[in-house]
Formats: structure tokens, C-alpha cells, sequence
């Protein structure tokens, strides 16, 4: 299914045919003043009642965290608020701001309880088959609770008695999701009218980045996505780095458009397949600087990712498979003309390497971390203080003695696993010295030898001594910044010490502590190592 809308153009420019299909998201991407709510509003009253409209810039907050009206007053509100956006006001106004948030929580404590009493009825008629299916199917909340953690917001979410929706953040005792910040009850009211939608539903998402840091809106667009693939997104934005995080999304550029009274007569617009193809007019417009694109190691759901995005928020963060690969993404972007307006960097793992690797990186426009990887920025010391001071004001712990025990712990678990770290790390000495006895260009030629003997024990033992000296000492710091601790028990040692669950948990603490806490960014940026001034800026 298709939704499609015809636009008008400046003559004689015919109009522009645009179909949004099942599955797909568009992004209309603009600055003020250029059309963006117009095209909205076309899509509404072109799409009937195949559309929801969500108002995710306005209001946000809810009356109470249970629903307010009845199933009938649901339906009636459903009506009035479907024929109130068919009216041309509703592009500037919305009457019905509360009743679309109080419609939300209905919808999503109406599908809990459908599915319970779904699964009473099977359980009643003894249909065990029917019971196992429904059970196997994650509910609202689940989803939901799974889609706000992949997105970096650590609450979790339930229906509790007289079908209140509460929240609980890092085992705090629960409250009322109408006491959550506007950022998330803003992510909530997006979640839960995607996920009770009916099929084949047009979702018109309005400037969700307005109450929401790009780290989160981003990724949970693209979930939001892939867990509806049977609905069409629509997205209005006035940043165009949201696209470029869902590179298979369309784009919509509106420029300008003239208006006869209150309707638009005609856009200058271009509809694009590609989003690395936003021109360089409409970034100045909009960001008041050249895009910066940062490449690093990992994958889209790995540590890295996330981390850099809150790090950098007005650089595009692409992940790349390992060092080599973000090295030629540089090198091409930077030989690459027509792209002048893409100012690249690259951020690798130190990774214990040798003098001579790190500047042939620096060389080429890749900056080498001032750790081993990036759990050494989420482990490190001084990012557990601030981390366990914050939960310590939920749960009440002594964050002093929780640090002393996390410290212990990762020293303990380190020092059980330390001929695995140091061997690891003697590898990769060894491994240098024999690349270093490969030939430089011309020497074969001129006739140069080398001759050498590389003892593998030798270098065994110096690490060995090395790791040993920094257990002794206790000295976490130096085992982070040099030797691969993700492969030992010692993360979960530290997370479990602070008083958090596991490491899922503690990591996503810590990015919730980098939205909410600009000193906590500038102190994780130092923990990197000397970064370029226009990549922080």
C-alpha cells in the first residue's frame, strides 16, 4: 500500500508525484518558514483515516499516568480529533494536545489489556496451543520498555493497579510516567502510538528532536521502523543529521514555498533517494557550519556508536567494521572532490599500539584513542564516580564503599584472568616486531639485509610483569588504557559492584548521564586524549 500526494512546483515546473509506501520512512527536511507543516497537513487530509498525526513538538505532558476517559469516550474523541486535523487551522494550532496524549495511554493499557484477556480465554477453554502462541507474543510494554532501552533511556514502564502506568529507573521505586521528563514522555507518546496503530497506518511524526537529544530520536525512529514495517512514516525535522542516520530513508527538501492567504500554491522542493545528498545550502541554513562525519570502529548497536554520538551531537557518527576500514573512509572522503563540504574524521581503538602505528593514522587524518577501547571510557574510574552518585541519590548507597568494592572486584577478577591479558598483549608486541622487519620501499633493491631473533618468552614475561606490578598497585586506570579487560569478567564486576543489575544496565546509565550532564561530556572528551578543535567545537 501506498500513500501518495501530489505537490505543487514553481511553474513551469510540473507538480511532484510522491508516494510513500508500507515500510518506507520520509523525512521532510527543512528550515523555518519553507512548508514543512503544510506538507503535513496535506499528507492528513489526503490519507483520511489511514493516518494518526502525532504532535511530537507540542504538548507533551500527561494529566495523570492512567487513562482519563472511557472506551466510548476514546472512539469520540478519535472522531473529533480526526476531523479537527482535516481543518486547515490545525497546521498552526492543535485543540486536542492532552486528549492525543490521555488517547496514547488508553491505547497502550487497552492492548495489555486485550492481550490478558486473550490469554484468560485460551487458558478458560483449555486451548494450551493458543496460550503458548499469545504468551510467545511480546506485549506493548515489552516492546516498548526494549525499544527505550536500545534508544538510551534507562526506565522501564508497566501498567500497575487501577491501570496507572508507572516507571522505575535503575530499581528506584515506582512513579507515575506523568512525572518523567519531557524528553521521556515525549519518546513514550511516539513509542505507543506507533505500536497500537492499526496495519497499514500513515504515522505523521512532527520535529520529534524538539524535546529529544539525537542519540535517542534517532535510533528509536529506526526501531520504531523496523517493528512496524507494515505502517509508512512520515517525519517533519529541521535536522538533517536524522536522515542521515537512517540512510535508507527518502528526503524531502523544501527550500521555500509561496502562499495564496493560508494555503501554499507552490514549493521549491526536491525529493531525494539518497540522504548523503543534502545540499550544502540547507546545512548552512539550518546548522550554521560545514557537516562533520565521524567514522569509528563497531557496529550500529555496539558501544562505540552510541558513546560518539553523544560525545560529538553536531557530527554524523558512522560505524565501521574495524581501524582499516574507517582509514579508507577517511582517505576516500578526504580525495574525494565533489564532497569538499565533508569535513571526515576518524577515531580507532588505541589498541596497545606502537609509536610508529600511531602516527602512520595521524598521518592520514585518524586520531588514535588515548585508551585501549572503548569500555575504557565507560569503566573508567572517574566515569563510575558519576554514575554511582547519581544512582546512590535514588537508592540511597554508599557510593564511596561501592566504588571501593567495584575497584576490588575488577582487580580480583583482572589478576584471575591475567595470563590471558598479557599473553593478548604480547601477541601484538610480537606481531610488531616481526612486521617491522619487512622490507621499506627501495630495499630490496639497493641490496639491504636484517637479520634478527624475536624471543616470544621474553616478551611473555615482560607483560606478564608489567600487568602483574599494575594489579599490585591496584592501578585500574593502566589495565584499562592498555589491555583488552572486556575479555575477562571484569565489566560485570563493576557494574554488579556499583549496584546496577549487569552491564546493559550500567552502560545505559552512563549515556543518560552524558545527555544529562554537559561537565560529564567534557570530562569523558579529555578521557579520549587530545582531540582537533573543530571536531569538538
Amino acid at each position: 500500500m501506498s500513500f501518495k500526494l501530489s505537490i505543487p512546483t514553481s511553474k513551469p515546473n510540473p507538480p511532484l508525484q510522491l508516494a510513500v509506501e508500507v515500510g518506507e520512512m520520509l523525512f521532510i527536511l527543512g528550515a523555518n518558514g519553507t512548508g514543512k507543516s503544510s506538507l503535513m497537513q496535506a499528507f492528513t487530509t489526503g490519507s483520511k483515516e489511514n493516518t494518526r498525526r502525532i504532535t511530537a513538538h507540542r504538548q507533551t505532558w500527561f494529566e495523570s499516568g492512567s487513562p482519563e476517559f472511557t472506551g466510548k469516550q476514546r472512539a469520540e474523541f478519535e472522531r473529533a480529533v480526526f476531523n479537527y486535523d482535516q481543518q486547515l487551522g490545525a497546521r498552526w494550532k492543535d485543540a486536542y494536545s492532552s486528549q492525543r496524549a490521555q488517547m496514547a495511554i488508553y491505547d497502550l493499557v487497552n492492548s495489555e489489556n486485550v492481550r490478558a484477556r486473550e490469554i484468560a480465554r485460551a487458558v478458560a477453554d483449555k486451548n494450551q496451543e493458543k496460550v503458548d502462541t499469545l504468551d510467545a507474543k511480546n506485549s506493548a510494554f515489552t516492546i516498548l520498555n526494549r525499544l527505550l532501552r536500545l534508544a538510551n533511556l534507562d526506565i522501564v514502564v508497566s501498567v500497575e493497579a487501577n491501570d496507572e502506568i508507572m516507571a522505575t529507573r535503575n530499581g528506584s521505586k515506582p512513579y507515575s510516567i506523568a512525572k518523567l521528563s519531557d524528553g521521556e514522555r515525549n519518546a513514550i507518546l511516539i513509542a505507543a502510538n506507533v505500536l497500537t496503530v492499526p496495519t497499514e497506518t500513515l504515522l505523521l511524526i512532527d520535529e520529534p528532536e524538539r524535546h529529544l537529544h539525537r542519540s535517542i530520536i534517532s535510533p528509536l525512529l529506526s526501531l520504531l521502523l523496523k517493528e512496524r514495517p507494515d505502517c509508512a512514516f512520515v517525519v517533519s525535522t529541521h535536522e538533517p543529521l536524522l536522515p542521515v542516520d537512517n540512510p535508507s530513508s527518502k528526503v524531502l527538501l523544501t527550500r521555500a514555498c509561496v502562499y495564496d492567504g493560508d494555503k501554499v500554491i507552490s514549493y521549491d522542493i526536491d525529493l531525494l533517494g539518497k540522504t548523503d545528498a543534502i545540499d550544502d545550502e540547507l546545512k548552512r541554513t539550518i546548522l550554521g557550519e560545514r557537516r562533520k562525519i565521524v567514522f569509528v570502529e563497531g557496529v550500529e548497536h555496539s558501544l562505540d556508536k552510541p558513546l560518539y554520538s553523544l560525545l560529538f551531537p553536531n557530527a554524523s557518527i558512522v560505524a565501521k567494521a574495524n581501524c582499516r576500514e574507517v582509514k579508507n573512509a577517511v582517505i576516500g572522503i578526504k580525495g574525494t572532490a565533489e564532497l569538499h563540504w565533508v569535513k571526515p574524521f576518524g577515531l580507532v581503538d588505541n589498541d596497545s599500539s606502537e609509536p610508529e602505528r600511531i602516527a602512520d593514522l595521524q598521518a592520514k587524518g585518524v586520531i588514535p584513542l588515548n585508551v585501549y577501547s572503548v569500555e575504557s571510557i565507560y569503566y573508567h574510574p572517574s566515569v563510575q564516580k558519576l554514575a554511582v552518585e547519581r544512582l546512590a541519590k535514588v537508592l540511597g548507597v554508599d557510593s564511596a564503599e561501592r566504588l571501593k568494592k567495584a575497584n576490588n572486584d575488577a582487580i580480583k577478577a583482572i589478576r584471575d584472568n591475567s595470563k590471558h591479558l598479557s599473553t593478548r598483549i604480547a601477541e601484538k608486541a610480537a606481531r610488531a616486531q616481526v612486521f617491522s622487519l619487512l622490507p621499506q620501499k627501495g630495499e630490496v633493491a639497493t641490496g639491504g639485509k636484517r637479520t634478527a631473533e624475536i624471543d616470544f618468552a621474553q616478551i611473555a614475561q615482560k607483560e606478564a610483569a608489567r600487568l602483574e606490578s599494575l594489579v599490585n598497585a591496584s592501578d585500574i586506570v593502566g589495565v584499562l588504557q592498555r589491555y583488552p579487560i572486556r575479555e575477562s569478567p571484569a565489566l560485570d564486576a563493576i557494574a554488579k559492584a556499583l549496584s546496577f543489575a549487569d552491564r546493559v544496565q550500567y552502560e545505559a546509565a552512563v549515556r543518560k548521564l552524558l545527555v544529562d550532564d554537559p561537565d560529564a561530556v567534557t570530562l569523558v572528551r579529555n578521557l579520549l586524549g587530545s582531540l582537533p578543535d573543530d571536531l569538538i567545537a
